[in-house]
């Protein structure tokens, strides 16, 4: 039978201490007894605990990616962010796709338990939140794009409060005041709180929303029906920009303006949010949007495992990672 590769989380177990008081003792630091240290050591001896030698030289680590979705738009760009930080620590990487489907996820975590792995990274999908994919797993998880329902988790998530600021900031600094929002259904976090932002960002640049429709889907039949209601209730002449939940609403906001031959940006400017590509480079004008960092957010979760791996632990709870905002020609004209 072929043996598998002790792990620092086996001779942690065995000797009865954290991994981070295993990894100390196993890397010659920190301050630990001598009869703790040398019980750990034993351990890793009995083992076969092999560990890094030679100055620079990083252990190679084998981590289990487990992705909701892999044909989201979403997962691709945290998968290469991911493959960039993982690279970087000599992780070898398994990925399994569970496609939204529960068992088949737990099918996957069982045979990645099965080959060892180091840690988990598990990637988002469609749900929001989500309940964690075991309890008391040998083996540190990062969530990345969804979060986990168990607060001792640590889950990495987009600053969609920070983003709907960033939305508000940059039409206020071109000298737009006569602002309207277009959002998705507010029962979802992510337009809750991007939602939140913009309202936020109003109130500080002393501004009030002239329309705030968040009735319908995040798509562009609803942008082109929301504008339209918005130009029937108060005027053309009394919005002179336009604040989008999503690239697509962005993209219908867009279509109805151009139909009721109002200029994009000279008489409205459009932000819209997630910076997809195939939709903020085919509106006319192209989109500007708030980009969600996706593969930064990848490569962050990538270093957090390797730091839990190195003995640093993880810290629990939800950490809120900063969006970017790309100008374009739907706010600026000539870009």
């Amino acid at each position: 039978m072929r043996r598998h590769r002790a792990r620092l989380a086996d001779v942690a177990e065995a000797a009865g201490v954290s991994m981070s008081t295993a990894s100390k003792a196993i890397n010659g630091r920190g301050r630990i007894s001598a009869a703790t240290r040398r019980r750990i050591l034993d351990s890793a001896r009995e083992l076969g605990f092999v560990a890094s030698s030679g100055p620079g030289r990083q252990p190679v680590t084998s981590v289990g990616v487990l992705a909701a979705d892999l044909e989201s738009r979403f997962s691709l760009p945290i998968l290469d962010g991911l493959e960039d930080g993982l690279s970087s620590y000599s992780s070898f990487v398994h990925l399994c796709n569970a496609r939204d489907d529960r068992l088949r996820e737990r099918h996957q975590l069982n045979a990645l338990l099965d080959r060892r792995v180091d840690g988990l990274i598990v990637v988002g999908g469609r749900t929001e939140e989500r309940d964690p994919v075991g309890e008391d797993l040998p083996v540190p998880v990062v969530y990345v794009h969804s979060r986990s329902r168990d607060p001792r988790d640590t889950s990495l998530v987009v600053d969609d409060a920070q983003g709907g600021r960033l939305q508000v900031e940059h039409l206020a600094g071109l000298g737009r005041t006569r602002i309207a929002h277009v959002s998705g259904r507010p029962q979802y976090r992510v337009a809750a709180d991007r939602r939140t932002g913009v309202a936020e960002a109003t109130e500080a640049q002393g501004l009030r929303l002239v329309a705030d429709l968040a009735d319908g889907p995040r798509t562009a039949l609803w942008g082109r029906a929301a504008m339209l209601r918005i130009l029937e209730d108060v005027g053309a002449g009394a919005v002179d920009a336009v604040v989008c939940d999503s690239d697509a609403i962005a993209l219908g906001v867009i279509d109805r303006l151009r139909r009721e031959s109002v200029r994009v940006p000279e008489d409205v400017a459009v932000v819209g949010y997630e910076n997809f590509g195939p939709l903020v480079w085919n509106s006319d004008p192209s989109t500007t949007s708030v980009d969600m960092e996706l593969e930064e957010m990848g490569r962050e979760a990538a270093r957090l495992l390797h730091g839990a791996l190195a003995g640093g632990g993880l810290e629990p709870g939800v950490v809120a990672m900063p969006c970017e905002l790309v100008p374009r020609g739907s706010t600026t004209s000539g870009l």
